[in-house]
């Protein structure tokens, strides 16, 4: 057997108090399961140097492909073999993102989702899916809840394309202006469109919406050979989110709910402070637009709506709940954050 000892980023401890520990575990397992490309066992936190870390046993030496997924972890710092007489002999982590981490951490605002967190909730999205298989490839996530684009942005990063939607017409555009700038700065080859439409949304109430369409590479060559990520930001009601893409569009979806603090479920001329009525109405459309096998993550304050209530939706349709432990965790007095894993029945 071999030994692998995982360091956890810094911020992983800031951000979920005590309980970063039990996520980076849950991670990690959920990563391996479903016959991945290595056997692990006896996860778990250990001291070493009064420093922790989360390690593992591995039936065989970790593999390239193996390695490349470990690195992809939200909460992989550096990773260790620990090797005879409890040396750490260094396992050199893969780059297998598409862009820096600067493209999340340089936009801030009061509000915004932590950026490890949200690298974990879709990587929950992908290792859930039926889709695991194309993790290194370029899937496609929607954010129906975008906001500023915490989660568009981790997706793009992770070399996904990447999707959100948000009825918040000056956070979508503040977004996009972002990502535009950001691309220029790097001198990435891309393009930009802007798409007006209008029409009778949910409820037949009308609306009026603005796509913003990214088509982007990282360079001529990738130019060249036709490796281009789409990233796109439009301004809805999510509840519309049939109208604006067409079923079995994409392979994940994940979003962070409102949490009732610093904003609420802003839907048209409703502000639903509790997330079970925004879920209640934009679960079935959500789910229409994801593909067979593919996998809705939510997060959510357990302060304002139960995890049955949840679940019972996610069955109502057609949704297979799963379990990879217990992920929720205090964020702070008013804020206790869980998650809930869905996959569409293909």
């Amino acid at each position: 057997m071999f030994k692998y000892a995982l360091l956890q980023n810094p911020g992983h401890n800031r951000v979920y108090f005590g309980s970063s520990g039990k996520l980076a575990q849950n991670e990690l397992a959920a990563l391996f399961s479903g016959g991945s490309v290595n056997e692990i066992s006896e996860i778990q936190k250990e001291m070493f140097g009064g420093v922790e870390y989360i390690t593992f046993l591995s039936k065989n030496a970790l593999t390239k492909d193996g390695t490349a997924l470990l690195s992809r972890l939200s909460f992989a710092y550096a990773v260790f073999e620990v090797c005879d007489g409890g040396l750490f002999c260094p396992v050199e982590k893969t780059r297998p993102y598409y862009f820096g981490d600067d493209l999340n951490t340089i936009l801030k605002y009061s509000g915004k989702t932590n950026e490890i967190f949200t690298r974990m909730t879709i990587n929950l999205a992908v290792f859930a899916s039926g889709h695991k298989g194309a993790l290194l490839d370029n899937l496609s996530m929607l954010d129906p809840v975008c906001g500023k684009g915490t989660a568009v942005f981790e997706a793009l990063t992770c070399g996904y394309n990447a999707f959100g939607l948000d009825i918040n017409k000056k956070q979508i555009e503040e977004a996009a202006q972002f990502l535009k700038k950001y691309l220029e700065n790097g001198k990435y080859k891309h393009s930009k469109k802007e798409e007006k439409f209008s029409g009778a949304g949910f409820e037949n109430a009308a609306f009026r919406s603005t796509r913003h369409l990214f088509e982007l590479a990282k360079n001529k060559a990738d130019k060249k050979e036709d490796r281009n990520l789409i990233c796109e930001f439009i301004d809805g009601d999510t509840r519309d989110a049939g109208r604006y893409y067409k079923k079995e569009s994409f392979h994940i979806i994940a979003g962070d709910l409102a949490y009732g603090i610093q904003h609420e479920n802003n839907t048209g001329k409703n502000k639903m402070r509790n997330p079970s009525e925004l879920i209640k109405t934009s679960l079935p459309v959500w789910t229409s637009v994801l593909k067979p096998k593919g996998a809705i993550v939510l997060s959510w304050n357990t302060f304002l709506a139960k995890r049955a209530e949840l679940e019972g939706m996610f069955a109502d349709n057609g949704l297979a709940l799963i379990d990879f432990g217990d992920f929720s965790h205090r964020v702070d007095a008013a804020i206790n954050r869980d998650l809930i894993i869905g996959v569409k029945n293909g």
